[in-house]
């Protein structure tokens, strides 16, 4: 039997925050990719590096199979990271029973439980496999996403477990992601000729305010499904109009440029398609045939849900119980998640992993140590399940 140890996990997390993965702009991933490969080499994993890529963006995912009998259960992690506070972050440490560094909770020290849970979950009877991708943090487009899109996850897998920060709950569905930035143009002018322009920044804010008339609406439509905020506003569909914005050439210039962006999360049990499709409509209909506007997809993300009461979120349930004595909850991500490949395929999957979302991306990210292997354990749990056919 392989066994886990705390100090194997905590060490390796560490090598992994000291490499500087911050996406964007997407740095240092072939160093983190090397540092993975030789992790799954001194733990006699065979594994395969994936380009999934493209020219101007070099992108490498690591794949890996552990076990030879029982059903697949796939446990995937990514390594890139948000962008750091400062340098000292990826110095990483140990202080009061915790790892801090960029990426401690989010999620190098969940892809650390994951790689070295993997043996000991085979020995357990399952089949593992490791998926560790790039780019998660903008969107998976060349990660999980690209490895789906190249036939290399099995549509015919038991379930996956995705190591992202939920200690105390499983995430069993996500909101999906549809992202436009909206380009209006018009024509430059001298300001003291003004009336020979086209002003992009007034017609923008025109279009800007139009779409957000349909906020009300989407308020209104609130998920039937539970969110760890107790705040009865975490349920309403969301569209966020502007977060980023910007143009024009100088303060005496009529603008013959302006951009911004439109965010739409539609909830998981809402259909996403119709989601896209009323925001398109919208946009079309209300853009002024007096300047030229187009826009550009940053994020196509679908909803995604396992059904709270699925055997494999139960299983999952049973096994964090046993391992922490507290039953975790059972609530629908905020954001959105890599869940959604697996569910794309028909794979059940859920997300959970060591960290705290509540400490993950903040200046002094952490990662409680003891969870580090007690997820681990979790997870060979899970697989010990599907291998006596509880799934």
């Amino acid at each position: 039997m392989t066994a886990i140890t705390e100090e194997a996990i905590v060490g390796f997390a560490s090598d992994l925050i000291a490499i500087p993965t911050e996406n964007p702009p997407g740095a240092a991933y072939d160093e983190c990719a090397q540092r993975i490969c030789a992790e799954l080499e001194a733990l006699s994993i065979d594994y395969e590096v994936v380009e999934t890529g493209e020219a101007d963006a070099p992108r490498r995912a690591v794949l890996a199979r552990v076990g030879k009998r029982g059903p697949l259960l796939y446990l995937h992690g990514h390594y890139d990271v948000v962008p750091a506070f400062g340098e000292a972050q990826f110095e990483p440490r140990v202080e009061n029973g915790r790892l801090v560094g960029r990426g401690a909770s989010d999620m190098k020290g969940g892809l650390a439980a994951i790689v070295h849970a993997a043996g000991p979950a085979a020995d357990a009877g399952a089949r593992i496999g490791l998926v560790i991708v790039p780019d998660e943090e903008s969107g998976g487009r060349l990660g999980a996403e690209r490895l789906a899109a190249l036939g290399h996850l099995d549509p015919g897998a038991a379930g996956a477990i995705v190591a992202e920060p939920t200690w105390g709950t499983i995430w069993h569905a996500c909101r999906g992601a549809f992202t436009l930035r909206v380009r209006v143009r018009g024509r430059p002018a001298h300001v003291g000729l003004h009336y020979e322009g086209a002003n992009a920044f007034a017609a923008g804010v025109d279009l800007a305010l139009a779409l957000r008339e349909l906020e009300p609406t989407l308020r209104a439509r609130k998920s039937g499904l539970e969110f760890a905020s107790s705040d009865v506003r975490a349920g309403e569909s969301i569209m966020l109009v502007g977060g980023l914005a910007g143009g024009g050439t100088n303060f005496n210039i009529v603008p013959d440029e302006f951009s911004f962006t439109v965010d739409r999360r539609p909830n998981a049990d809402e259909n996403y398609d119709e989601a896209k499709r009323e925001l398109l409509d919208l946009l079309a209909q209300a853009t002024d045939a007096a300047v030229d506007v187009d826009w550009e997809v940053l994020q196509d993300a679908r909803s995604a849900v396992t059904p709270a009461d699925d055997e494999l979120v139960r299983t999952v349930a049973a096994a964090a119980r046993a391992a922490t004595g507290t039953p975790p909850t059972v609530t629908c991500c905020p954001g959105v998640l890599e869940i959604r490949v697996y569910d794309g395929l028909g794979i059940p999957a859920v997300a959970f992993g060591p960290g705290l979302i509540e400490r993950m991306h903040g200046p002094d990210e952490d990662v409680p140590i003891a969870n580090l292997g007690t997820a681990a354990a979790i997870y060979t749990e899970v697989a010990a399940a599907l291998a006596a056919g509880s799934l």
